[in-house]
């Protein structure tokens, strides 16, 4: 009787083993998560030069006496500035960022009952984002390197169809090193202004540039 305990014991246990196995087989790994940073920097650098006069008269008794000064001055600013935002998605995933409005659409259906030769219209409302998003799929590649598609949306009322939303919609993809940071490209802008006043002038010229990073991280 004991040795028929003893065997009974020794079966659950082989088997409990067996389920730990099988549930949980070694080398398994939860999906790795990829973390998604896009940044967007900015340097705005501004120079003013101003050269300003005036002047004045005083009369007294006997004759005028004028007097006059002129100034100038230089001014120069520099100006930084970084804002990002970032997702985490599973290996071989995707996420979306929206910053959208709903709003309730009509639409229009027919349908035709051919046995009864009679139709009926259907008006359901539906409700569809307008607004701004960008979609971001990532998935790990061989020597640490990340592939990552970034696809921004735009989305609007259109001005030449009542009701209707048009879209924009573009895709990029690249390939970056794990935890680099990657340009993605920018834009330039540059301003010249200059003010001529009665008695001086001023100058000023301003540039900006913008530049988008994007960052893939394993975590």
């Amino acid at each position: 009787m004991k040795l028929r305990n003893n065997s009974a014991v020794l079966i659950i246990g082989l088997c409990f083993i067996f389920s730990l196995v099988v549930l949980n087989p070694a080398g398994a790994q939860s999906p790795r998560r990829i973390k998604v940073l896009v940044n967007t920097e900015q340097q705005a650098m501004g120079n003013q030069d101003e050269v300003q006069g005036s002047g004045s008269i005083i009369i007294r008794r006997g004759g005028a006496q004028p007097s006059g000064r002129v100034s100038g001055g230089n001014r120069r600013t520099t100006v930084q500035r970084s804002t990002g935002v970032f997702t985490v998605v599973q290996d071989g995933g995707e996420s979306i960022l929206s910053v959208a409005t709903r709003v309730p659409q009509n639409q229009v259906s027919f349908y035709r009952d051919y046995a009864g030769r009679v139709g009926y219209i259907d008006r359901p409302i539906t409700f569809t984002e307008v607004g701004t998003s960008l979609r971001v799929a990532a998935s790990a590649l061989a020597d640490n390197r990340i592939r990552v598609r970034l696809t921004p949306r735009i989305s609007y009322f259109s001005a030449e169809r009542s009701g209707a939303i048009d879209f924009t919609e573009a895709t990029t993809e690249v390939i970056v090193a794990n935890g680099q940071p990657l340009s993605l490209g920018g834009s330039e802008n540059r301003t010249h202004e200059l003010t001529q006043h009665i008695l001086g002038y001023s100058e000023r010229t301003s540039s900006s540039e913008t530049d988008l990073i994007i960052t893939a991280t394993l975590q």
